[in-house]
């Protein structure tokens, strides 16, 4: 069947494109010819070019078609049709396919020709008869000069277009960038000071000023530019010229040196080019070198504009090749030179190109193409016709395998990257076929890929980090996106606030704002020159830090890490609750340093934090027990001094982990009975309740009189104090004589902010048919003073009085005022040290004036409230026990920490601030009391003056066994 021309030649031109869209195979220059020679004929085979081209108007395959140019030289009509494929633009239908090509090379060479031509045309008042008989060296070096001038451009770019350029995305409110910066700037203006205001915008503008600058003055030739790399790099140039290919990213110098040496060598082939007086042979070799450079910076752009694995992934949103179209390529106009150049190009290169040419030639001009004497295909017996017997193979396939063998020289294949196409006179007169389409181009997921989708993307995941940051900040007290602390975590109380909650590593910290300082007043609130009114639980947490790090910075350091668990934070308005905690981290730090400046076996001290009131103590202890898994120098815990409805299943976890603990003021009875791993330096509530005992016997109460009402908070899960002390109270006043009134205890509950609300129990207590002669509270020291304001305004209870109550009230502020006392009432109250009686033979006092400048003014040291209440002594010797124990066992960070619980039991201190330590009679599990238990009853009641007046009455140190049998009132 007889086809025409056209409809062939597209066939061809389709299949060459999906030969490049599917594996991306080399692409030829495509030449047509008519088999006769004959004029019509020969405008036959431009129109077939022109139909192709015309087809591909309404598609998205780029292209570029070359017009005919006949006047001028043929050499610089071959510059001008490769100058034009450079500038483009390309020829396309909507945004089918990947922006408009770039070509920083092609532009570089462009600017040697701009300045070259500005020399050559030229004439100033030192040379007024412009460039001739002046020596090449000199014009060589005014090229380069006015490539200076033109900062390395094809054309000066005025200042004020620089700047348009350069402001107009960011100033455009249409554009991405426009309204982020609209909405930066909105908020900036609206919320920040007028000094923030005009700092951003002076950078705002040196930037904007540097960023012209530098591309004025170094583009397109930048050093770090792909042009510049190419220019000092390309092996075209090494091969012709003296200079070495040499570029680095380190060596910006030897690169601009490199640059420099390569302009001058262009420079000076360009003039021999265009210079009359050059040789004819030297003048024919320039210009071949001339046009073999411009199109080897042509094909370069194309190729890096294909490159697969740019970061723009461009070549995956380029999937057809740029096409060529050039209707009339002739001698006069340079296009045969431009076709010739290209595949001379191609052949001395490795890489590969994605350009595609398809040209018309007169079969005058042919012959170029033939040398090796090899005989076209004709009509349609190979490119465009019915196929030869066995497998098909078209005219492509055939170029393509026999490529690698016609570019070798002794071939003698001159132009081996042409694909002859011969059109016979049939095909070109046949009758017009269907009419011609476009090449379908499809366009590729890659297009999502772009600038605008990179950052519409980072926006995207920027605000989904941040917002997952804000849900880690949460639940995290050292929130990151990667990474978040799991130490410590947000926990929100019955109060409503929300409270740190774990073990501080890492920058975690429990320290807020304010908060109550050591001398148990807040910043600015207490008396001047108070001891420890300048340290608060930051200050002592950033010590903690420093002696840790100093520890680790040690060679050949042995430690262990105690972790002091207490309740260092509170609900608004209630910073007094967490003095007792302050006090006992005070005294493990102390005890720390006074360990490290002599023990061969350091301490490490890591903070835990269970709230007020110890209101998440199990999820503090997970959280110390998950960080033991972690930390094999963790040796146990010392604290833990409130006991609440969960301390038994916290014991367990740590028993369970290994973990001892010695406990500091939990004065629980059943602790110790039931885990194996709990040493307490208390007194239990039982052993409080029977020394109050001696003070109810000895009170002179006629039996009918004795009538005593028990006081106790309602049960709630976080207080398992209040309940069993209640217990052991009433079973004590039961066995004085003493009637109950109610016959039970009497239960109060707390208001919304934390505060006793004694209206029902004082009712009952004060108003009914039998005052009582003794008041026993078994609530906490925060109950005390509303309690002495209401018996005080009670006439009820306005006769004399005497109120018992346990160790929690050692946190009571006597004699700052702070606590207030009932005129009719004597209040006692148990203590579990006295330090101002036992800690005379200690180092106490010595090391907390050398290390927290600790420094009372009374005579006895121990008698300031920092440490009268004992709880800064107690938490000092449960440190010293720990460490002892686990040197006793061989402990460290390099050994594990797993007999410690072990060897406490072979601990005994001597000397220290509560007496003396001894856990060697502690047996485990033991169902009764647990000896040496330090113990003192204070008496409080107000003098003449109504001064609260606080006096020791009776009791033991730690370490000692006997019991106490006579107690004065």
């Amino acid at each position: 069947m007889r086809t025409t021309a056209k409809y062939e030649v597209d066939a061809l031109v389709q299949d060459l494109v999906a030969q490049f869209s599917a594996a991306r195979l080399p692409m030829p220059v495509v030449v047509l010819y008519a088999q006769e020679d004959d004029p019509e004929l020969d405008a036959e085979v431009r129109s077939v070019v022109r139909a192709v081209q015309e087809a591909q108007e309404g598609g998205g395959l780029p292209h570029r078609s070359v017009p005919h140019t006949a006047e001028g030289d043929p050499h610089e009509n071959a510059i001008a049709v490769l100058d034009g494929l450079a500038k483009g633009p390309w020829a396309r239908r909507g945004p089918s396919w990947y922006r408009g090509y770039p070509a920083p090379r092609s532009r570089l060479v462009a600017a040697i020709e701009a300045a070259t031509r500005h020399v050559l045309d030229g004439a100033t008042p030192a040379t007024p008869t412009g460039p001739a008989g002046r020596p090449v060296d000199e014009l060589v070096e005014a090229v380069l000069a006015r490539l200076r001038d033109l900062h390395w451009r094809p054309e000066p770019r005025t200042a004020g277009r620089e700047w348009q350029r350069l402001l107009s995305p960011v100033l455009n409110s249409t554009t991405l960038i426009g309204a982020f910066v609209l909405a930066a700037l909105t908020s900036l203006l609206t919320q920040a000071t007028w000094q923030l205001v005009a700092g951003v915008l002076l950078t705002a503008v040196a930037v904007l000023g540097a960023t012209g600058w530098v591309r004025r003055n170094t583009a397109p030739l930048s050093w770090l530019g792909p042009a510049s790399r190419w220019f000092a790099t390309t092996t075209f140039l090494a091969a012709s010229g003296r200079q070495a290919a040499a570029w680095s990213l380190w060596r910006p110098r030897m690169s601009w040196d490199v640059t420099q040496a390569r302009a001058r060598e262009v420079a000076g082939e360009i003039l021999k080019a265009q210079l009359p007086d050059t040789p004819a042979p030297d003048r024919d070799r320039a210009q071949q070198f001339h046009l073999q450079l411009r199109t080897l910076a042509l094909l370069e752009d194309l190729r890096r504009a294909h490159r697969s694995w740019a970061p723009d992934a461009r070549g995956r949103k380029r999937r057809v090749p740029p096409v060529v179209f050039v209707p009339r390529a002739d001698a006069g106009s340079g296009a045969l030179r431009v076709l010739g150049a290209i595949s001379d190009v191609r052949s001395r290169r490795s890489e590969q190109d994605p350009l595609l040419v398809l040209a018309a030639v007169a079969h005058a001009d042919v012959a170029a193409w033939l040398e090796d004497g090899r005989p076209a295909p004709v009509g349609a017996s190979a490119p465009v016709g019915a196929p030869a017997p066995g497998p098909r193979r078209g005219p492509y396939e055939d170029w393509v395998s026999d490529l690698r063998v016609r570019q070798a020289p002794s071939r003698g294949r001159a132009l081996a990257w042409t694909l002859p196409v011969r059109l016979t006179r049939l095909q070109l007169q046949a009758g017009e076929t269907t009419r011609l389409a476009p090449v379908p181009v499809g366009r590729s997921w890659w297009f999502l890929w772009s600038r605008w989708s990179v950052l519409l993307a980072l926006v995207l995941v920027a605000a989904g980090a941040g917002l997952r940051v804000q849900q880690l900040s949460g639940q995290y007290c050292e929130a990151r996106l990667v990474g978040s602390n799991p130490d410590a975590v947000w926990r929100t109380g019955p109060g409503g606030t929300r409270e740190c909650v774990g073990v501080a590593t890492g920058a975690v910290t429990f320290a807020g704002a304010g908060g109550i300082r050591l001398d148990g007043a807040l910043p600015g609130a207490g008396a001047p020159g108070r001891t420890g009114a300048d340290l608060g639980l930051r200050e002592l947490e950033d010590a903690v830090r420093r002696e840790n790090e100093r520890v680790a910075a040690l060679p050949d350091v042995r430690y262990v890490t105690v972790v002091y668990a207490g309740s260092l934070t509170t609900a608004a308005g209630q910073d007094g609750r967490a003095l007792n905690s302050l006090k006992e981290l005070a005294g493990v730090h102390l005890a720390q340093v006074r360990n490290n400046g002599g023990d061969p076996l350091k301490i490490k001290v890591l903070i835990a934090n269970g709230r007020q009131d110890m209101y998440f103590q199990t999820e503090m202890v997970r959280r110390i027990v998950d960080l033991a898994a972690r930390d094999r120098s963790i040796a146990g815990v010392v604290g833990l001094g409130r006991d609440t409805s969960d301390s038994g299943a916290a014991l367990t976890l740590l028993q369970q982990a290994g973990l001892a603990v010695v406990s500091t003021t939990n004065s629980a009875s059943y602790l110790a009975g039931d885990h194996v791993n709990y040493f307490g330096l208390a007194a239990t509530d039982e052993e409080e309740a029977k020394a109050l005992g001696l003070i109810v016997r000895a009170l002179d109460v006629p039996p009918p009189d004795r009538w005593a009402a028990v006081l106790t908070r309602t049960p709630t899960p976080d207080d398992r104090y209040s309940p069993e002390h209640a217990r052991y109270g009433s079973e004590m006043l039961a066995a004085a004589g003493y009637r109950l009134i109610g016959g039970r205890p009497l239960e109060y509950g707390l208001t919304s902010n934390g505060d006793p609300d004694y209206e029902t129990a004082l009712a009952t207590t004060c108003r009914g048919e039998h005052p009582p002669a003794v008041l026993y509270l078994a609530g906490r020291a925060d109950d005390v003073n509303q309690l002495m304001r209401r018996l005080a305004d009670d006439k009820g209870c306005a006769r004399p009085l005497t109120v018992l109550t346990g160790d929690d009230l050692t946190k009571a502020q006597f004699r700052t005022g702070g606590t207030a006392i009932a005129p009719q009432a004597t209040l006692y109250y148990t203590a579990l040290s006295d330090p101002a009686a036992t800690a005379r033979g200690s180092d106490l006092a010595e090391t907390a004036a050398s290390v927290l400048h600790l420094v009372p003014a009374a005579a006895n040291p121990y008698e300031d409230d920092v440490f009268s209440d004992g709880s800064l002594a107690l938490a000092y010797d449960a440190t010293a026990a720990l460490q002892a124990g686990a040197a006793k066992a061989g402990a460290s960070q390099l050994t594990g920490t797993g007999s410690v619980m072990a060897a406490l039991r072979a601990v005994q201190l001597n000397n220290r601030p509560t007496g003396t330590v001894d856990f060697r009679e502690t047996r485990p599990l033991a169902t009764g009391p647990q000896p040496g238990h330090g113990l003192q009853i204070i008496r409080v009641r107000r003098d003449a003056q109504g001064v609260p007046v606080v006096e020791p009455r009776c009791g033991r140190p730690a370490g000692e066994t006997r019991e106490l049998t006579d107690c004065p009132l």
